[in-house]
């Protein structure tokens, strides 16, 4: 038997090429080892302030029923949001420098 396991391989290289691609690549395939949860652990989630209401997060509900994950906060107060007082982009936000730079240009262009 170990005379058999010693000789030439049967195998033609197309399918030799293929085993030692398989064994080289898959280590990288294969998942880490994962460090266990621990659920109940809040000390540090929990403090952190909520960005939409300011409450600590450990007050809110998350709702994951749905493929839309949805936060409840505790509150109908809202943070204030931030006053844009440059040019927006077409989104509704702030421009970025290229739109600002664009709008810098046309305004020595045309003088608006």
């Amino acid at each position: 038997m170990a005379r058999e396991d010693a000789g030439p391989d049967d195998r033609n290289a197309f399918t030799r090429f293929f085993d030692r691609v398989d064994r080289t690549l898959s280590p990288a395939f294969v998942s880490p080892d994962m460090a266990p949860e621990d659920p109940d652990d809040r000390s540090q989630l929990g403090e952190k302030p909520c960005p939409v209401c300011g409450h600590p997060m450990f007050e809110h509900r998350v709702d994951e029923s749905t493929s839309n994950v949805l936060l409840e906060c505790p509150t109908d107060e809202r943070l204030p949001e931030r006053a844009a007082s440059g040019p927006l982009n077409e989104f509704g936000m702030p421009a970025g420098e290229k739109r600002l730079e664009k709008i810098r240009r046309h305004e020595e262009r045309y003088g608006d």
